[in-house]
């Protein structure tokens, strides 16, 4: 039983914990037995630490988010996950008017990449870096016109946002409804996009403009594929279809894009949604006999209120679905692995089982009650498994740079990450996070990633006040993409319901792709086992 072996472990404790409301410090006693190692100014405390996945009957939420995932993401140890994107498109202008003989000069379809300018270069544009940007494979994208309607609200209670998951688009009926447009052999590149427009010849002024804008996948449709949106959308205007942008919706229900392989490889990105458009550029009869220009945008923009889902089609490894399904979350497991995407995450029980139900483990009850040493520090160290992830077939020099720790109970970020983040002083919004809570990957002189140190000293403060009645003992720790914001904000997990912890995940591990397998409590190695470290001075004695 679970109650069993923890008291085993803890039965040792003579004097312990109690919070000091005055010192930025806490109170632990230090007689310390069996499980429990005390070695000059720290102790280790034993934690259970155990895998939860979602490779199986478990998606992950993915409507609500800012960026649109496409490609093939190829990892060495874990397997394959294809990437698509469903979005409905937002029209603008809404009942649009088009003048007589309307004529399509030509549709651009832009998918901005995250990027960071870097410099300049030589003729005077921008150099960039690309972020989020997985492989240099070529593959290819298809796009097609969704017959599936995406609704605003969940049909269950009109009142709640509709919620969609990762692995539903496959479900979806009517997803590949007519083909759109077809782009070949993709490679996401870093150089800026220059184009120049030049005026019509009866413009007053003709001279030509060079517009410069950030890498993005860009595609400029040929004649087929412009005859299809001349009868979809600009034969259309003046009808109802186009009238505003619920109408619009229902009729022109969305853009399903697609990776396809090509020779079993490709590229994998992430891309800003904000900035995803199909541009429409025309000619109509104006006054007279003058032809004026005008266009029509179909946007992605979450901001003009299209909704999008993100779908995941993995083909993990046997033997890592095997490990990773067959949790043991009594007494830990031997390996974490953690997965971005609809992938997995780790579950570290700190104090073990409340079986009183009174709120408070025992375990933490305990450590409530003595005093004589004062916390100073305390950390979660995760070693890399260096050895697993060759045997897989892959190398620890790809490690995330990143893991991220948050309060299952609350799904929010601790208290440590709160007070190690630089703010605006004048919005509060998160400008950058510190290394001092979730410290980067260390790694040896080979580039091996070894292991990740998280400081959680303020969590652990927080647990050992008496007054905390309702104390957040069970942590998530996932693999991280952005740890601004957004990034720790969180998606539903599915099939959860109100009780089962994890019930949502953040979205920096939704969007990210990367994975990593850490040694766990039940680890053979004890050098490398997962352990509560905390580091504390002497008290005087009185």
């Amino acid at each position: 039983m679970k109650t069993t072996y923890y008291k085993a472990v803890f039965l040792a404790f003579i004097s312990i914990f109690i919070y000091s409301c005055q010192d930025d410090y806490l109170e632990i006693g230090s007689n310390l037995v069996d499980n429990v190692s005390y070695k000059g100014d720290s102790l280790k405390l034993p934690v259970i630490s155990y895998n939860q996945s979602f490779f199986n009957d478990a998606g992950v939420q993915t409507s609500g988010l800012s960026s649109g995932a496409l490609g093939i993401y190829k990892d060495p140890v874990y397997g394959n996950t294809i990437a698509s994107t469903l979005s409905q498109l937002a029209i603008s202008p809404a009942n649009p008017t088009v003048g007589e003989n309307a004529e399509i000069d030509n549709i651009v379809v832009s998918i901005p990449y995250y990027s960071t300018a870097v410099g300049a270069t030589e003729a005077g544009g921008t150099e960039y870096r690309l972020d989020s940007v997985y492989g240099n494979a070529a593959m290819n994208i298809r796009a097609y016109r969704s017959n599936y309607f995406l609704s605003d609200n969940d049909p269950q209670d009109i009142s709640e946002s509709a919620i969609y998951y990762s692995n539903q688009l496959k479900q979806f009926t009517g997803i590949r409804g007519d083909l759109l447009f077809s782009i070949n052999n993709v490679k996401p590149s870093k150089e800026e996009i220059v184009t120049t427009i030049v005026p019509d010849s009866t413009a007053a002024d003709t001279t030509a403009t060079v517009n410069r804008s950030q890498p993005a996948l860009r595609y400029e449709l040929n004649a087929e594929e412009i005859a299809y949106f001349k009868s979809a959308i600009l034969d259309q205007a003046g009808k109802d279809v186009l009238f505003n942008q619920n109408s619009f919706k229902n009729y022109f229900r969305g853009l399903y894009l697609e990776a396809e392989p090509i020779n079993d490889d490709g590229s994998y990105f992430l891309f800003d949604r904000s900035g995803s458009q199909i541009q429409i550029s025309y000619t109509a009869d104006g006054s007279g006999e003058s032809r004026v220009q005008s266009s029509i945008t179909l946007s992605l923009s979450p901001s003009s209120g299209a909704i999008g889902v993100v779908g995941y089609d993995n083909n993990f490894k046997p033997e890592i679905i095997s490990q990773v399904t067959n949790a043991d979350p009594i007494a830990g497991d031997e390996n974490l692995f953690l997965k971005g995407g609809q992938g997995s995450m780790a579950v570290i029980d700190l104090f073990g089982e409340d079986a009183d139900g009174d709120g408070i483990p025992e375990r933490l009850e305990e450590l409530r009650a003595g005093s004589q040493k004062l916390i100073r520090e305390a950390n979660l160290t995760f070693y890399v498994d260096q050895q697993k992830i060759n045997q897989l077939g892959g190398s620890a020099k790809n490690a995330p740079l990143r893991i991220y720790i948050y309060d299952l109970e609350t799904n929010q970020p601790l208290e440590d990450y709160v007070n190690d983040a630089q703010r605006n002083t004048q919005t509060g919004a998160i400008l950058g996070v510190g290394t001092s809570h979730l410290s980067p990957l260390e790694t040896d002189a080979d580039g091996n990633g070894v292991r990740y140190t998280i400081r959680i000293t303020d969590h652990i403060k927080n647990l050992l006040n008496p007054e905390n009645e309702s104390p957040s003992t069970k942590l998530g720790v996932v693999v991280a993409q952005n740890l601004l914001n957004l990034g720790v904000a969180t998606g539903a997990i599915q099939n959860t319901g109100a009780t089962l912890v994890p019930k949502r995940l953040p979205i920096t591990s939704i969007l990210s792709q990367e994975g990593i397998i850490l040694y766990g409590n039940a680890s053979t190695d004890a050098s490398k086992r997962l352990s509560l470290k905390l580091y504390f001075i002497e008290t005087p004695n009185q």
